[in-house]
């Protein structure tokens, strides 16, 4: 695309606006420009709608790095971000649902269930576990408004609750309220695999995989570690949990399609990118070779819509290359994330996240959100949370009666 002369063209009409005064700025104006020119320069190079980024204002240069950045993206891009690697990321380390009370008991008070709690981060550290229901905050009650206070702030107490099963009435109740200590919001390392476990069930052995992220070489290490000791270990089938897990790299998420496709369908193609509407060519991301062949076990997915980009596009590379005839997806339909976002690092202290392509799958098709075989929410009885990998766990309870009939149970 000839964005070069553009680019020239207006830097150097915006220097000889320093030069005109008499004295030589451009150095001046370099130096305090500089790192926005970069991401003008940056965007108008890989941005995917970089044919809609206009000349840009000289005052526009002057302004605070992530402004700037925000106010060249495209009107519809709702998937690029700015990230300031000096301001870490701090947070209670929990992942929940607002929802009114589930019991019907009082039908206007406010809870969030708590789905998923990072193991080293501040919500651990205080007890809370999968299964709670949070009903206040320092004793004020919760509204449909309190997300962002249980993401990241300072210490405070939480009111948590947890449903039991009454024998005498027969019935489900609340129990009584307990009162958590949960401390400052944190920076902590993310565990890209929280759960590993064998799972026996009805004569049938099951290796289960929870995997949040495999943005990292070491996930990816560990993953095919864990496939590699199903494997040896000779289980009949195998569970990957990427309900929470929406990666970006897709080029780890080929690296884990290898191990799960037959051996011989390395070099096919694992999806294409599509940068350039110019050209209309898309660049091929291919399935490499693996000495790790899982693909004689019946392989269970589990998605959300949270299953988001690299993920999903993982679960509809595997279904396409392998086939169904052992292999089952269940659970909720992938948010549609088709953009492909890839974090360029600047020689200044931050990166941009730039939407730099659309994700196509190997039949060149957009990579469409995926539907389940088996179609059912993880929260479809509020009563009963179990434990992640444990298999009275509503979604493994589900897989094991698929195993066992082939179907869904009534």
């Amino acid at each position: 695309m000839k964005t070069a002369n553009k680019i020239s063209i207006l830097v150097l009409a915006t220097i000889s606006l320093f030069c005109g005064c008499g004295d030589d700025r451009s150095a001046e104006y370099y130096e305090m420009t500089k790192e926005n020119q970069w991401i003008y320069n940056k965007m108008k190079e890989v941005y995917l709608w970089r044919d809609s980024i206009g000349e840009v204002e000289q005052n526009t240069f002057f302004n605070d790095n992530s402004k700037f950045f925000t106010e060249l993206l495209y009107q519809d891009d709702k998937v690029s971000f700015f990230g300031d690697d000096d301001e870490e990321e701090t947070t209670y380390g929990m992942t929940f649902s607002l929802m009114r009370d589930p019991l019907g008991i009082a039908p206007a008070k406010v809870y969030a269930l708590v789905e998923f709690v990072e193991p080293a981060s501040a919500a651990a550290y205080a007890g809370v576990e999968r299964g709670m229901y949070i009903s206040s905050i320092n004793g004020s009650s919760l509204t449909m408004s309190s997300g962002s206070t249980l993401k990241t702030g300072n210490s405070k107490i939480l009111g948590v609750h947890k449903i039991v099963f009454d024998d005498e009435i027969n019935d489900y109740q609340w129990e009584e309220q307990n009162d958590i200590t949960l401390p400052i919001a944190t920076e902590f390392a993310t565990t890209p695999l929280p759960v590993i476990k064998t799972i026996n069930e009805a004569g049938s052995t099951t290796g289960y995989i929870l995997c949040n992220d495999f943005d990292t070489e070491e996930a990816v290490k560990d993953l095919q570690n864990a496939l590699s000791s199903f494997v040896a270990d000779n289980v009949n089938n195998i569970i990957l949990d990427l309900r929470y897990n929406s990666s970006l790299s897709l080029d780890n998420a080929a690296q884990i399609a290898a191990s799960l496709v037959p051996t011989d369908k390395a070099g096919a193609t694992f999806c294409m990118l599509y940068r350039d509407s110019e050209t209309n060519e898309k660049t091929e991301i291919t399935i490499p070779s693996s000495i790790i062949d899982a693909s004689d076990k019946w392989l269970y997915i589990i998605t959300t819509e949270q299953t988001q980009t690299a993920a999903n596009a993982l679960v509809q590379a595997v279904r396409q290359t392998r086939g169904t005839t052992s292999m089952r997806v269940i659970g909720e339909a992938a948010a549609n994330s088709n953009l492909f976002t890839e974090r360029i690092e600047s020689p200044y202290g931050f990166s941009i996240n730039p939407a730099t392509a659309i994700i196509y799958t190997a039949a060149d098709e957009w990579l469409a959100p995926l539907t389940p075989d088996f179609e059912i929410s993880e929260f479809n009885d509020y009563r009963s949370v179990y434990p992640l990998g444990d298999k009275q766990e509503y979604i493994l309870y589900n897989i094991n009666h698929i195993i066992a009939t082939g179907t869904l149970p009534d």
